[in-house]
């Protein structure tokens, strides 16, 4: 019972922390902030609370969000502070509901990194031998491209206890096998937008869970297991991996390959024969490369603050010495020009769209131009019943970003709503799609998702600070079976719920 006690305050303190997101902090959000001053520690919870007193009355100005007891950084000796420490705090300021006063998601303390919210630990599968490997303490200061070294995955079935952290842009999971409330395994369940067509669902925190899945070693020092399968279900096609995690060897003479991102077959680069003449900043091409293609954070990409980035992407090419022919100076975004045009074809979700805010209609495809350090419009393909953009070009970028434009759906800009309002979907009953409206009377931070009749969570619509206004947002229910399902709309100040049927 006090195990059950702990871990549900655990999860209740750190949800109450983040400006949401799909559960967890809306990094982009936060002001980034440096402050010095005296730490004052609470322990007089069972999770100790941290603070820090910047004007040195002797009172807190701010809330300091470390994470989760058990986090710890990979990459630094970095520690929490103890009562009375003078410490240096850099991290992001966010308004929570539980003090008068903002907190900070706290980046590095004492000059020593603590976490970086854009790291996209399920791409961190290889073993970064290279001189370049990905660099946490910095968006740009790498690649995830790894080549072909990678551990080879033994299948293992393991039994724990989930434990969640949701102090970071996504959610991370991990499994305590041995009781210790620690952290044993890092579980990959892959991207935020990623879900099985099994239905199965992530686990919540404190659930005793069974994991099927693929055992590997990565950089941070923390064994990994890939999730094939979770209670039984089904979570990933575990022979989409292999031999590389999606990647793949292309030769010069092979009439047509491609590789494809690790969660997603769907998101992939074709080559066909006659590529080999083309050239990079060293030289020639040689006779076979391999490539890799990675799905990661928008705010990975370069430069992407007003771009209106929803959806990012990293391909990586290596020569066969292991050298990664897109890095230019270290750092990826760099480019290759072909004998030929290379097929590229990106696969998105309503969950990314949705989670930016973001039109279908409008989107467009751009290149990181490391040249001028700028984005590149290209002219794309876009299937919007698939949600696939295709396009074809002679040059590869190493950074290509799917953008749109933001959806505003506000009714009447000059008139402010005097109430919170959440409507009836229309059409309803509805199949596969329809649309919800919703007024706000104030500016905050808003979250609408969608549930069963279990009350399992089976999708995100909105979340994030909204201003006062009237909205609408389309829902595709196309990959949901047909019955009944629920909507609720919740503010700092107003939650509401409603009934609606699908029939397919």
């Amino acid at each position: 019972m006090k195990k059950i006690f702990l871990l549900g305050f655990i999860l209740m303190t750190t949800l109450s922390f983040a400006q949401m997101m799909n559960g967890h902090l809306r990094a982009d959000k936060l002001d980034t902030l440096t402050l010095t001053g005296k730490a004052i520690v609470d322990q007089s919870i069972p999770v100790p609370q941290y603070f820090i007193d910047t004007n040195l009355d002797g009172t807190a100005d701010y809330h300091l969000n470390f994470g989760s007891p058990w986090y710890q950084p990979d990459s630094s000796v970095a520690q929490r502070p103890k009562d009375g420490d003078q410490i240096k705090i850099v991290g992001g300021a966010y308004q929570s509901s539980k003090y008068n006063f903002k907190s900070i998601a706290v980046y590095e303390i004492n000059d020593l990194f603590w976490r970086d919210p854009f790291f996209a630990n399920w791409n961190d599968m290889g073993k970064h031998n290279n001189m370049f490997g990905w660099s946490k303490h910095g968006m740009f200061g790498g690649s995830y491209g790894f080549g072909w070294n990678h551990d080879s995955l033994k299948t293992v079935t393991l039994i724990g206890t989930a434990l969640v952290d949701t102090t970071f842009m996504m959610d991370h999971f991990y499994l305590d096998t041995n009781n210790d409330e620690k952290p044993n395994y890092f579980l990959n369940f892959g991207p935020y937008w990623y879900q099985p067509s099994s239905g199965a669902k992530r686990p919540q925190n404190g659930e005793t869970v069974t994991i099927k899945g693929g055992l590997l070693s990565n950089s941070s020092g923390l064994s990994m297991l890939i999730v094939y399968e979770i209670n039984g279900e089904v979570w990933r096609d575990s022979t989409k991996l292999n031999p590389h995690f999606g990647g793949g060897w292309v030769n010069r003479n092979s009439n047509s390959t491609r590789f494809h991102s690790s969660f997603d077959d769907s998101t992939m680069v074709t080559m066909i024969q006659g590529w080999h003449q083309g050239e990079h900043m060293m030289g020639s091409l040689p006779d076979s490369i391999f490539g890799q293609m990675f799905e990661v954070y928008p705010e990975n990409m370069p430069n992407y603050k007003g771009q209106n980035i929803f959806a990012g992407y990293e391909i990586d090419m290596f020569n066969p010495s292991e050298n990664n022919m897109m890095w230019q100076n270290g750092h990826g975004g760099g480019r290759m020009d072909f004998g030929n045009n290379i097929k590229v074809q990106l696969h998105f979700t309503d969950t990314q769209l949705n989670t930016y805010n973001m039109n279908k209609n409008s989107i467009q495809v751009k290149l990181w131009d490391k040249q001028t350090s700028s984005w590149k419009t290209i002219t794309a393909s876009v299937d919007e019943l698939n949600n696939i953009v295709s396009f074809s070009s002679s040059t590869a970028s190493g950074f290509v970003a799917l953008t749109s434009s933001a959806v505003t759906a506000v009714e009447n800009t000059q008139v402010v709503p005097t109430e919170f309002v959440l409507g009836q979907n229309y059409p309803n009953p509805f199949n596969p799609s329809t649309t919800i409206s919703y007024k706000l009377s104030s500016d905050g931070n808003v979250s609408l998702k969608i549930y069963d009749v279990l009350g399992n969570q089976v999708a995100t619509l909105i979340t994030g600070y909204q201003n006062a206004g009237s909205y609408k947002i389309n829902f595709d229910a196309s990959t949901l079976a047909s019955g009944i399902y629920f909507y609720k709309l919740q503010t700092s100040s107003f939650i509401q719920v409603k009934k609606m049927m699908l029939l397919k």
